[in-house]
């Protein structure tokens, strides 16, 4: 009977966790949560910068094709279809493109498309994306280098 309690006793004091123990995997977890989330979304955002240079990508072919037939190119994003659409936003909603003309010169002679970033995306290091109907690229808010890669 003896034997049976002490064992009894022995394994009451090794089964469950200690509060401090617990506090400890609590303390893990919220660093690394901390250091894993923002991380993350500095990712994702990267990852919606590609959606806004395809865009530009596209309105400038677009540019492109209309000044071959008109000898001038639109202020429309997307002077080719009809109607001719102003500003085009991007598949999933990151970001809206619009087009003016250069600061040298009139729409006839040059463009630049900007691609302005919305809702979660506008918090992205990278505040705009351009490009030029020469093809030259920039952007605001982050190095050129970063912002296009």
């Amino acid at each position: 009977m003896r034997k049976l309690s002490k064992v009894r006793r022995s394994i009451s004091a090794i089964s469950g966790f200690t509060l401090i123990e617990l506090m400890i995997v609590v303390a893990i977890i919220g660093v690394l949560s901390a250091v894993a989330i923002p991380a993350y979304q500095q990712s994702v955002r990267s990852g919606g910068r590609a959606e806004a240079q395809s865009l530009l990508l596209q309105v400038a072919a677009n540019q492109e094709r209309f000044y071959s037939d008109n000898n001038s190119y639109s202020t429309n994003a997307n002077p080719l279809s009809s109607p001719a659409v102003a500003t085009l936003t991007s598949e999933a909603g990151l970001y809206q493109v619009a087009v003016a003309a250069c600061a040298a010169g009139a729409i006839t002679n040059c463009f630049v498309a900007t691609a302005t970033p919305q809702g979660n995306q506008a918090v992205d290091s990278c505040t705009t994306l351009t490009i030029t109907n020469t093809g030259l690229k920039g952007a605001t808010g982050d190095t050129v280098a970063n912002c296009w890669r």
